[in-house]
């Protein structure tokens, strides 16, 4: 995840004032997006399972729950579905911060926390996704030191891990990759992990993989264009095997915040064993913030941040990919938004049912409706809900 200076630059200032427990509390719920724009057909039972408000004077949020909690991930495992997120008082880099992971044994009804993991003492933690390594449940996350900086530079980044053959008792926090690499959703294919990873200072994408889920190689370039500010990139494997890859592209110094200039995703291909690279195209209006990608009944869809404007105003969304999935001409269509305003995204997903899925998400107050810039520092909540994919037109 994206982290802008405590003290913001001078880009940042013309949008500030755009703004217009144990047991999973499921409190304050919600039918309708970001703004009060009604919440679309497929989505049902959308409510906040982690509340900002409710824990807006905790300031210990390497034990507890604070005010800011966000970079949401879903799996199933052994029969249950699991929840992780992290929590902090702000966006901004610090070891003031933790990962919580939750359990539902009820279809994602209700959810119990069954543990924390702290940041290390001297630097943050952040950008959870679940795996499983030997048939164990982990956690990939990213921890950096707390360094003011735009465009993850002089961070150095390490893509740790961490395991649990229970949910409950986790290991030690781990180094899997190395520094400066921060490593995206990894994915299993053929035997073997494979992640994404964006150099610190947005520079570069390459991909790694590794036999073992411990030790890892860098292998090749995804996208290499450091003036287009290339960082979170998703991989989605095709039923044939060719590989796409979703690069993130913050642009320039006015296009990083998405208010201005163009918004772009970068589609590039691989076939097996993934030696190589193209990068043909553009989806050209849409730069895909925090993105998820998945299959759903032979659909590839994502979630992603959208981005409403020059008011600095932000939504996730979900999209559909069409064209052709094997290394043709492939095209982005939204198919609404769910609930969520201010500093949101990062989405986790896992199936209920033949037609139905849980998502999870983070999002700001949606009565302010703040811009971006001020939700990084304000309240955000943990959200749930549950998509019909019979109703996705």
């Amino acid at each position: 995840m994206r982290h802008f200076l405590p003290t913001l630059p001078l880009l940042l200032l013309p949008i500030l004032g755009c703004s217009s427990g144990d047991t999973a509390s499921g409190a304050g719920s919600s039918s309708g997006s970001g703004g009060g724009v009604p919440a679309p057909p497929w989505l049902s039972d959308a409510k906040i399972l982690v509340s900002g408000i409710d824990n807006s004077n905790n300031d210990d949020c390497r034990t507890g729950i604070c005010r800011h909690s966000e970079n949401t991930d879903l799996t199933e495992y052994n029969g249950a579905i699991y929840l992780v997120h992290r929590t902090a008082q702000s966006q901004i880099l610090g070891p003031n911060s933790s990962l919580h992971v939750y359990r539902s044994t009820d279809g994602g009804r209700s959810f119990t926390k069954t543990a924390v993991i702290p940041a290390p003492t001297d630097r943050d933690l952040r950008d959870p996704h679940f795996h499983a390594v030997a048939g164990e449940l982990t956690i990939k996350a990213l921890t950096r030191l707390p360094v003011n900086s735009t465009r993850d530079s002089n961070v150095d980044t390490i893509a740790v891990s961490t395991h649990s053959p229970d949910g409950a008792s986790w290991s030690p926090l781990t180094n899997i990759g190395p520094a400066t690499w921060s490593f995206w959703r990894i994915k299993a294919q053929g035997g073997v992990y494979y992640s994404a990873a964006y150099e610190d200072g947005d520079k570069s994408v390459y991909l790694f993989s590794s036999t073992d889920g411990t030790t890892w190689t860098k292998g090749a370039a995804v996208y290499t264009v450091a003036v287009d500010t290339p960082l979170e990139t998703e991989l989605t494997f095709m039923p044939s095997g060719k590989l796409l890859a979703l690069v993130r592209m913050d642009g320039t110094d006015a296009e990083l915040l998405g208010t201005s200039g163009r918004l772009r995703t970068k589609v590039c291909w691989a076939d097996p064993p993934y030696g190589a690279f193209t990068c043909p195209a553009e989806l050209d209006g849409q730069r895909l913030d925090g993105p998820l990608s998945f299959f759903h009944g032979g659909r590839l869809f994502v979630v992603a941040r959208k981005h409403l404007g020059a008011d600095g105003r932000k939504r996730t969304a979900l999209f559909e990919i069409k064209g052709d999935l094997e290394g043709g001409a492939i095209t982005i269509e939204e198919k609404g938004e769910l609930p969520s305003a201010g500093d949101t995204s990062y989405a986790g997903v896992v199936p209920i049912d033949k037609s139905r899925s849980l998502l999870s998400w983070y999002a700001g107050e949606l009565p302010k409706d703040e811009g971006w810039v001020l939700g990084i520092f304000n309240i955000t909540d943990i959200w749930q809900g549950t998509v019909d994919f019979s109703k996705v037109p």
